[in-house]
């Protein structure tokens, strides 16, 4: 039971609502009791009294107690070894069994007992009263309860919205507070989803407009005469051609509309196709690797190599030494590098468009970004660390 449950609050105060109404009611039904005691008492007092008064013979006492709505009682015994004495007067006993009175009358020359047919005066408006409130609490806690329904309802939305899931509908048509939050969230996810679709419709007629001139850039490099140049431009338009790639999956990733295609590759050769990805120069001279292990990942070689390409960019661009050391160990694929600690918490680098504007290598922040996006779609974890003036960047592989 979640005791911070709105459900579980109400519940608990209606609870305790009956269980004080039953008190209330067994509070006052023991109060008419003694009030109906009392009353019997008095009767049977005063006829004890007139009895003591006249001194009537057994036959005199009968008649006389059969005019006052009384009866003797064959099952003597029954009633004296089981019944409640309410009063003793000698020679007379009041007793209360099987919700009857009895008259016990108890002289040297004879006992008789009687039955009290006196209707004495019954308050069952208590009784009516306690079924009209129990039943109006039932009734105004299932309505409080079918009143927060909406509630659940709207969280069940939410998660699947948290979720990414924008097809979702929970406009409401009830008139209460729950109902106008719901349609607001509804609107809201509705603007929402045509944002998101504006968006992509805008990147990716972008990313198609810009296809066209480096298509036709890249035909035109091919007619220069000096192969040196001919060879940087045409290395120049592949790489802008696999960076408007690059930027179309990054897009999906970010937007969740990736559909991941998980096979299993040496770490070995899914390393050797990130460094391919960032097209160096000189790559040996900036990147170390040793790699040992023949652990096999089963990833989505693009977004795997897409996430290692970053995490070697990054470490790169802000190396002191413009060096980058690749190693596997203990089920771990270590990115070291020589630089500055991090001025901030890791988690605070995994937000978009986190840059650090002191820095001219600056971008936009969105390495570590898709670096943990991508790493989530794989189960896996970034670790950091710093020591000895490295920066240790750590894939957690199992």
């Amino acid at each position: 039971m979640n005791l911070n449950s709105i459900t579980t609050k109400i519940t608990l105060i209606f609870l305790f609502a009956f269980a004080l109404l039953i008190v209330v009611f067994v509070g006052y039904l023991n109060f008419e009791t003694k009030q109906k005691n009392i009353q019997v008492l008095s009767h049977h007092d005063s006829v004890s009294k007139y009895l003591m008064e006249n001194k009537m013979p057994p036959h005199g006492v009968i008649k006389e107690l059969e005019t006052r709505s009384f009866k003797t009682v064959d099952r003597v015994q029954v009633v004296l070894h089981n019944g409640e004495l309410l009063m003793q007067k000698r020679p007379y006993e009041t007793i209360y069994y099987n919700h009857k009175y009895y008259f016990h009358v108890l002289t040297p020359h004879f006992r008789i007992l009687f039955e009290d047919l006196t209707l004495y005066e019954d308050d069952h408006s208590a009784y009516y009263l306690f079924a009209m409130f129990l039943m109006l609490l039932i009734f105004i806690y299932f309505w409080l309860i079918k009143s927060l329904k909406p509630l659940s309802d709207l969280k069940v939305h939410i998660s699947k919205f948290a979720a990414g899931d924008l097809n979702i509908n929970c406009k409401s048509s009830n008139k209460d507070e729950i109902a106008d939050v719901a349609n607001e969230f509804d609107t809201a996810v509705k603007e929402i989803d045509l944002l998101l679709k504006s968006r992509q419709l805008f990147l990716r007629t972008v990313m198609h407009e810009l296809k066209t001139p480096i298509a036709k850039g890249r035909i035109v490099s091919e007619l220069v005469n000096d192969q040196i140049q001919k060879d940087r431009l045409v290395l120049i338009f592949e790489k802008l051609d696999f960076l408007i790639n690059d930027f179309a999956k990054i897009e999906q990733v970010v937007s969740k509309n990736y559909e991941i295609n998980k096979r299993k590759f040496p770490l070995a050769y899914i390393v050797n196709n990130a460094l391919d990805m960032l097209m160096l120069d000189n790559i040996n001279d900036k990147v170390q690797m040793d790699i040992k292990s023949d652990l096999k990942l089963n990833v989505d070689l693009d977004l795997m190599s897409m996430c290692m390409k970053n995490l070697i960019d990054n470490a790169l661009k802000y190396s002191k030494n413009g060096q980058v050391t690749i190693i596997d160990k203990s089920n771990m694929l270590e990115f070291i590098s020589e630089g500055e600690k991090l001025d901030k918490p890791l988690n605070d680098y995994f937000k978009p468009f986190h840059n650090e504007t002191k820095s001219k290598n600056h971008g936009m922040g969105l390495g570590l970004y898709i670096v943990d996006s991508i790493l989530k779609m794989h189960q896996m974890n970034l670790i950091y660390d710093y020591k000895d003036g490295h920066n240790f960047f750590k894939i957690q592989l199992d």
